[in-house]
């Protein structure tokens, strides 16, 4: 994986900036940790991290910034302008609503907010396997494989040392919209329900209890943490049914 905002280098481009043909196993070891993943054929390395190496200072941390930056809570429009090709409110609302966004970390005065590192986490970028690996309902490797052969996923958003990387929020937003897959919340082929689904009478009553707690669709994160386990119900899910609920007051 490539951090958001951080820059990939292969082989060829950090053997150039040490001035060598090749790179040997010995000199691979001496330089910091590659940021691709384990198990992954090609090397990729972090630029700032081998350009300091090389001039001999503090290699930085991959995050790019300090700690208080990261727990920083941004509302809806700091968070969405601190995505990459920042996308329209209702856009970033839409991403919120279908989970390609993760729920907020905090509501404050009935406003969502997210950690600067949660909104981050978005615009990483994701080589073929970490893709496949973020789908809500995971497939074969093999079976990804012509998914993207067969264009059924999204282009690239860029390569890097020849290998083909998508954007987590990319991969998300597909999975969660893709036809078919009611938001990627589908059950795969020949996997028979475990347990009855939540009829629409039931749903509506979950709303309705919801609503009771939070009229105005204003809750404190830790009150909604304590309505989906009472209900047996994710985070994410708690958050989308107080998001319907705000929407209807809007």
């Amino acid at each position: 994986m490539i951090p958001a905002g951080r820059t990939g280098l292969g082989t060829a481009e950090v053997a150039a900036l040490i001035n060598r043909k090749a790179l040997s196993r010995t000199v691979r070891e001496s330089l910091p940790a590659p940021i691709s993943r384990e198990g992954a054929r090609t090397f990729i390395w972090d630029a700032e991290q081998i350009n300091a190496h090389i001039a001999g200072t503090d290699i930085p941390e991959l995050s790019g910034s300090t700690p208080a930056a990261d727990d920083e809570l941004l509302n809806p429009d700091q968070a969405r302008l601190e995505l990459q090709d920042a996308p329209t409110r209702e856009a970033f609302d839409a991403h919120v609503r279908d989970g390609s966004i993760p729920a907020p970390d905090k509501v404050v005065d009935g406003i969502p907010h997210w950690k600067r590192a949660t909104i981050r986490t978005c615009d990483d970028l994701l080589d073929r396997e970490e893709a496949r690996l973020e789908l809500r309902n995971q497939i074969t490797a093999g079976a990804w494989g012509s998914y993207i052969y067969e264009g059924r996923v999204p282009d690239p958003d860029v390569t890097v040392a020849g290998v083909p990387h998508w954007r987590r929020l990319t991969i998300r937003s597909w999975d969660a919209n893709r036809p078919g897959e009611r938001a990627g919340g589908g059950r795969p082929k020949g996997v028979k329900e475990t347990k009855p689904r939540t009829s629409n009478a039931s749903k509506a009553a979950r709303r309705a209890r919801l609503q009771e707690l939070a009229p105005a669709g204003d809750l404190p994160a830790a009150d909604l943490a304590k309505f989906a386990e009472a209900e047996g119900i994710s985070e994410r899910t708690a958050y989308r049914l107080l998001q319907t609920i705000r929407d209807a007051n809007a």
